[in-house]
This record gives C-alpha cells, structure tokens and sequence, in this order.
C-alpha cells in the first residue's frame, strides 16, 4: 500500500489488524508512528497504546501486549520497533517462539490493531514477513516523487515560518541529491539543511538561492571535495582536520557520510562510462553533473581505483546503518574510515 493511501485511511480509522511500514525514510517510519498514537484516546492511553523495542522483546512480553483487550475503548494499539525478526535475526526468539509468533499474528483479536515498524530492509523469507503479508497490510516507504517531495519542502519551511519560491525549493532538492537515483540522502538530511537555512534567514524572512548556496553548496561541497582529495592521496593528518572543522561547523556525521557516498558513487560512474571511452561532454549530460562538479571529479577519478571505491561505499554504508542503530559511536566511525582508507 501507497504511503498517501496509508495515511488516508489510518486518519478516517479504516483500519485493519496488522501493519508493517519499513524503509529507509526513517523521518516517515516515525511520522507513521505518530499518527498511530492520535488513535487512542487520550484519556485511557496508558491501557490501549504499547510500544515495544522489537530488539529486546521477547514472546512472552508480546503475547501479553497483543492478546490483552482494550480498556474503555475500541482498538488496542501494539507498536513494535524494529523486530528483530524481522530482520533475519533471532536473538530473543528461539525457531519454536518463531512459529508460536507467527500463531499469535494469525489468531490476532479483532480488538487489536499491531503495527511493525522497521527502518531498513527485512527478510522476506521469513515466515513472520509472509505471515504479516498474508493477514494484514504491507508498506515500504520510498523516496518521495518529485510533487509530494516539493509538497514536504514547502510545509517545513512554513513550520520554520520562512518563505521560499518553488524554484528555489526545487534548488534545494538538486542541490541535496535526494533525487539522485544512487543517493543515501534521506528527507533527515533534507530536515537538517531546511532548518539550517530557516534559522539562517530568521523568522518571516525569505530565503533566496544565495542563503542555500552560502550555507549548504560552496562549504560543504569543497570540504567533501578536499575530504576525498586527501583520502586518495592518503593524508589522514589533513583528512581528519578538514572532518572535525566540518563537524565543529555544524555537520553531523551522517550528513558527512551520505556526501561522500554521492560523491564517490559520481566517482565510480564516471570511471565506467570512462572506461567505456565515452567523451567527456557526453559523460557530462549523461550524468546531469554541474560543470565545476565534473570537473573535479574526472580529477579525483585518477586517484581510485574501483576496488577501493566500492570499499569505502561499502563502509559508509555500514557505518550508516551502526550509527542509526546505535551499534557505534559517530566520531569513532569517522577515525575508522581515516584509519582504514589513509593507509
């Protein structure tokens, strides 16, 4: 199910017992969340909303969850976070409390409404996937389309009470790379630069391309470029300088780590369609790459080779997934990849 068909429907309390939204867009997973928890009434939520860490819930812990009835209401609401499960794993659950879950989910009271949250991919393979995609309703949530993304722009800008053109907000969008096929630029790095520049501009006031420009092209765009420059030249001395000045400035190390994947990701197609003695004007319009940008990267072409792109790749990845997760400290990520890639 589509996240507008979604959405419509929780609001109008069409509901059905089971859901599962996963995706990468963990800025929607929780706006999903939210709207969930307008469901209950007020007054008795403590009885009929309960949400449970899908990582260190047990079976037991769940049945009592979902099997218990509504108090002075029509619905009980269960949230589950990121289960395990779900993700291919069996910490808490042996295979016997695998199947005795999948039981549970099949017999569900009509009372009950259970809803999986899980940011990033799952295993459909496992029978707790299939069981919910048998029984109840499936949403993965996407990157936005062009409209609806252009759409969430302007509403975080009003919520900031900053004005901003459609073209400019359009600026912004390709600026950012959200709509780069390859991208990891997610609507939270969008939020982030949004309020960067709202509380740029202040309150009532316009923004214009030079604020975007001044506050999130020129800067952070030269600092990944030199970033890379010294990666390949091996310089973890001045590698690491320019990071820690990115992130006293402002950055996180997220927003870091999804620039340099953009970046090394327009590294790695040039070098194929290089590769390919493709022309460098038509590698140019292929790509869709701002001239000052390919210029730079044909540059930073030569210092790579494909196996260590796709190494790096690989751990900001990773490294992006531990951190949301809480598997590893952000600055300590940031030393590995200096240690490892500056050798």
């Amino acid at each position: 199910m589509e996240r507008k068909e979604l959405l419509s429907k929780i609001e109008n309390k069409s509901l059905e017992n089971i859901y599962l939204v996963y995706g990468k867009e963990s800025l929607l997973i929780r706006e999903i969340e939210e709207v969930f928890k307008t469901l209950a009434d007020p007054s008795v939520m403590d009885f009929n909303m309960t949400v449970v860490d899908g990582k260190e819930t047990n079976l037991e812990e769940l049945r009592s969850a979902i099997e218990t009835l509504p108090f002075m209401d029509e619905k009980r609401y269960v949230i589950i976070k990121d289960f395990e499960l779900l993700k291919g794993k069996r910490k808490n659950f042996s295979e016997s409390d695998e199947k005795e879950f999948v039981e549970i989910i099949k017999s569900i009271s009509k009372t009950t409404v259970l809803v999986f949250l899980t940011y990033g991919e799952i295993d459909k393979k496992k029978s707790v996937y299939k069981s919910i995609e048998k029984n109840g309703v499936v949403s993965e949530f996407k990157k936005l389309d062009d409209l609806s993304l252009l759409s969430w722009c302007k509403e975080e800008f009003i919520k900031r009470n900053a004005e901003i053109s459609n073209s400019d907000v359009t600026y912004l969008i390709e600026l950012s790379g959200y709509r780069d096929r390859t991208s990891e630029i997610t609507l939270s790095d969008l939020e982030n630069d949004i309020e960067k520049i709202s509380s740029y501009v202040g309150k009532g006031n316009s923004v214009t391309k030079n604020d975007i420009n001044t506050l999130l092209h020129s800067k952070s765009e030269n600092d990944i470029f030199q970033l890379i420059d010294m990666i390949g030249s091996k310089n973890s001395k001045r590698s690491m300088k320019i990071l820690l000045d990115m992130l006293d400035g402002g950055e996180s190390v997220l927003g870091i780590f999804a620039m340099l994947s953009r970046q090394f990701n327009q590294i790695l197609q040039v070098k194929y369609l290089q590769e390919d003695k493709l022309p460098h004007n038509l590698i140019k319009s292929t790509l869709k790459m701002h001239p000052y940008t390919f210029n730079k990267v044909v540059r930073q072409v030569k210092n790579y080779d494909e196996k260590s792109i796709i190494s790096l790749l690989n751990y900001i990845s990773d490294s992006d997934y531990k951190i949301k997760n809480g598997l590893i400290d952000d600055r300590l990520a940031v030393e590995i990849l200096i240690t490892k890639y500056c050798v």
